[in-house]
């Protein structure tokens, strides 16, 4: 709400009221699938109860979130202008397409860098959990948040280039569910080494 009553006119958001509910929905529907999926593996690997796991989802990307957003602040516009597609990503489509280009114009950059460190820090915790946020020195998160973006982008160019190789398909299958379940964690492990 906030968001797009910054970005769009009144007219703009009213002409496409339906259409961007519609993807907010979706958005609300996707976040949701992805909490309950990290819930339930957080409680087959660690138990408890899932309140109290929900709790430690929201700290965790809470404190992610606060932690980078210290970080970015040190980061040039430049380097922050590298991270807006988080920020584009996160809108409803229809949104972002309509007002997107005038994101600087519309909206403060404290909001800008606050959006891009809550998607950031969610695509972490979502997607590898808790511990691996939690176990994370402060000061080195903004750091590997950024090595995670960069071997997502390298694990999607082999996914990519595998998807064009010829071998056969249950192989090519397991390889590539291998690449999405744990390719940018051990991409950001392999470069340490």
């Amino acid at each position: 709400e906030i968001c797009a009553a910054m970005l769009l006119s009144e007219e703009e958001f009213f002409d496409n009221k339906q259409q961007i509910v519609s993807e907010v929905l979706d958005k609300l529907h996707q976040y949701a699938r992805l909490e309950a999926e990290l819930l339930f593996r957080e409680f087959e690997t660690y138990g408890g109860s899932l309140p109290q796991l929900s709790k430690v989802v929201s700290d965790a990307v809470n404190s992610a979130t606060d932690a980078l957003t210290v970080a970015l602040e040190t980061f040039s516009d430049e380097d922050k202008e590298k991270l807006l597609p988080l920020f584009r990503a996160h809108l409803p489509k229809t949104m972002a397409d309509l007002s997107f280009d005038h994101v600087h114009e519309r909206v403060p950059a404290q909001y800008i860098t606050n959006a891009i460190a809550s998607c950031l820090a969610s695509k972490l915790v979502y997607k590898e959990g808790t511990k691996f946020v939690e176990t994370l020195p402060q000061d080195k998160l903004a750091r590997v948040a950024l090595r995670y973006l960069q071997a997502e982008h390298d694990v999607a160019l082999l996914r990519d280039a595998l998807e064009g190789t010829d071998m056969p398909a249950k192989e090519k299958e397991s390889i590539l569910k291998l690449l999405e379940a744990g390719g940018a964690r051990t991409a950001i492990n392999l470069s340490e080494k």
